[in-house]
């Protein structure tokens, strides 16, 4: 059986905060993560996290790509 974990647990894990998780939920950037059964909390499998993984190195590998401002 597949271990679950919490938004915090997978933040951690991830080096983001959890308001990031959610932010890229609510745009649609990421999946929409499971829910505790009668309880507004999110639930992440292996799985999912892994997906989290490569989206969020997807987004840092465009933002370092992307062209930086020259320094004044």
């Amino acid at each position: 059986m597949s271990q679950v974990m919490s938004t915090g647990t997978v933040a951690k894990h991830l080096g983001v905060s959890t308001s990031l998780l959610r932010h890229l939920e609510k745009i649609g950037a990421t999946p929409p993560a499971q829910r505790v059964d009668g309880l507004n909390r999110r639930i992440y499998s292996e799985a999912e996290v892994e997906v989290l993984r490569q989206i969020l190195a997807d987004r840092r590998a465009r933002v370092s790509q992307s062209p930086q401002p020259e320094a004044a």
